[in-house]
């Protein structure tokens, strides 16, 4: 049976999911850490709320678990500075390579 449109990657939206034991490691990395929460559990808290609301609007979200190590060569790869910006770039790529 084929998926219906509102459930495809393509028609999702994705939400960079990260882990604890790897959020210093993102923060110090980030050249924006100062916009980052001081810790997981905060940045949690925040994404599941807006994940939540998401979601009461009908949109389709697709957490992507986001290795921090592969984010870091990507932004290396493409000659850009890990910020907000290159952190929602990777979720957008990530997110194209599971509907491929």
């Amino acid at each position: 049976m084929p998926r219906s449109k509102v459930n495809s990657p393509a028609s999702a939206i994705g939400v960079a999911w990260y882990r604890p034991e790897q959020w210093e490691t993102l923060r110090n990395a980030s050249v924006d850490k100062d916009k980052l929460e001081d810790t997981h559990a905060e940045w949690q808290e925040e994404a599941e709320r807006v994940v939540k609301q998401l979601r009461q609007q009908d949109i389709h979200i697709v957490k992507i678990d986001i290795e921090i190590s592969d984010l870091l060569l990507w932004c290396e790869s493409q000659k850009i500075p890990l910020d907000a910006e290159a952190r929602t770039k990777y979720t957008a790529f990530k997110l194209q390579q599971l509907s491929q």
